[in-house]
């Protein structure tokens, strides 16, 4: 959900969403944030006032790997709306995200997110 929580009424830019999202992300992902300054949708969201609409549910696509007691995978939908204060609405995002999840090492004991990949599943 962090990730898709971009908000220009309260965000400097669109890393602003990335970075909260590290929180839960290992050391090791949480330094590769560069792409996320760079969106090419700001502007025009800013001009609108946008914030994403956001919903996130489980998703049942192929069978994981059982989980252990160091790693786990986890798949989940994402669709997202920028909507802005105006009533200006842009194509919602339709996407699948795979997450790997890894407990302890040197960023303690809980689970973090230590890979992803999203999958576009279409804009409507």
């Amino acid at each position: 959900m962090a990730l898709y929580s971009a908000d220009t009424r309260r965000d400097a830019g669109p890393g602003d969403a990335y970075q909260r999202a590290m929180r839960f992300a290992s050391s090791t992902l949480a330094g590769q944030s560069a792409a996320a300054d760079r969106d090419g949708r700001w502007t025009t969201w800013a001009g609108h006032r946008v914030h994403l609409d956001t919903v996130v549910e489980p998703f049942a696509g192929l069978q994981p790997p059982a989980d252990n007691a160091i790693t786990a995978r986890r798949t989940i939908r994402v669709t997202a709306t920028p909507m802005g204060e105006d009533g200006w609405r842009d194509w919602t995002e339709h996407s699948v995200i795979d997450c790997v999840l890894r407990r302890g090492g040197p960023d303690g004991p809980g689970w973090r997110v230590s890979g992803y990949e999203i999958r576009q599943a279409g804009l409507r």
